[in-house]
């Protein structure tokens, strides 16, 4: 063993001291590759620092057990009260039902809007669907029919953050009022 250390420390003592020298390539890679972490580090500190904004639960209520469903259902509409808001309200004016609607529209072409029109449907929503944080699609059901009701951020009257809290808050099976204008593919709410 001791000739074994006695070795490594004669190899040790063997080795120069002299600095490597480099290549002027293998110096630039070097520095981009500083360069890059720095830039990782600033970034991930950028984002550390900005508020999260808090996405919808929706697959979450999917997965629950009706009973908890149900008391979570209790609880948002307990506290809809106790802010002041009626999640119940007496009357929404209805203009079309979803078959005359369908029935009077039907002739659109593909993609067209009548942004000059105001609509208001009501009905039970039977699915949701969210393409981001800032666009929801919903299926809405009443008298045999289905029309798919889209609601954009960009067109809506509430601000972005007030947006996402309503939207988040819309369940299946919530039997709704949409204001908005009509289209051929879809109703569109704001």
């Amino acid at each position: 063993m001791e000739g074994s250390a006695e070795e490594t420390s004669k190899e040790v003592s063997a080795l120069s001291l002299e600095p490597e020298v480099r290549s002027k390539n293998a110096l630039k890679k070097e520095l981009k590759n500083k360069q890059r972490d720095e830039e990782r580090k600033a970034k991930q500190a950028a984002t550390m620092s900005r508020p999260q904004v808090q996405k919808p639960q929706a697959a979450d209520d999917e997965d629950m057990d009706p009973t908890q469903y149900f008391e979570n259902r209790l609880k948002a509409l307990a506290a809809q009260k106790s802010a002041g808001i009626n999640p119940y309200p007496h009357k929404f004016h209805v203009s079309l039902s979803i078959l005359e609607y369908i029935d009077k529209y039907k002739g659109l072409s593909n993609g067209e809007h009548l942004e000059d029109v105001e609509i208001n449907l009501a009905g039970r929503i039977m699915n949701k669907r969210s393409s981001s944080s800032k666009l929801f699609f919903y299926d809405l059901h009443g008298d045999g029919a289905k029309v798919q009701v889209m609601a954009d951020a960009r067109t809506s009257v509430l601000d972005e953050a007030e947006f996402s809290k309503f939207h988040s808050g819309v369940k299946r099976g919530d039997i709704v009022g949409v204001i908005g204008y009509p289209g051929l593919e879809y109703f569109t709410c704001y």
